[in-house]
């Protein structure tokens, strides 16, 4: 199992804005990583940071998260993260790994 810095060059990470839920406190966003590698990576020490975006690229909401469990090799992992701010401001959503 990869751990710590290796796995960040194992996980492809991406994040959509889930329309499937509805709120006037905020959106719900999944976030998906894809292992690539050819050994397991422990999710639980993959951290992220995902933010919602505003008119012009700027952030008006943020929040940190990881991923749990083992991400086998070549497989997928989900998780649901839910950011507050006013769902009408959001234009796209991003996210990228922490240190």
């Amino acid at each position: 199992m990869l751990l710590g810095g290796k796995s960040r060059d194992c996980l492809e990470v991406s994040a959509v804005q889930d329309n499937d839920v509805s709120s006037p406190s905020g959106i719900q966003v999944t976030i998906t990583g894809r292992n690539h590698c050819s050994e397991d990576v422990d999710g639980g020490k993959w951290r992220f940071k995902v933010a919602a975006l505003g008119s012009g690229g700027a952030e008006i909401a943020t929040r940190s998260g990881r991923f749990g469990g083992t991400v086998a090799s070549h497989g997928q992992v989900e998780t649901k993260v839910f950011l507050t701010c006013d769902p009408e401001r959001v234009r796209s959503v991003k996210v990228s790994p922490v240190d």
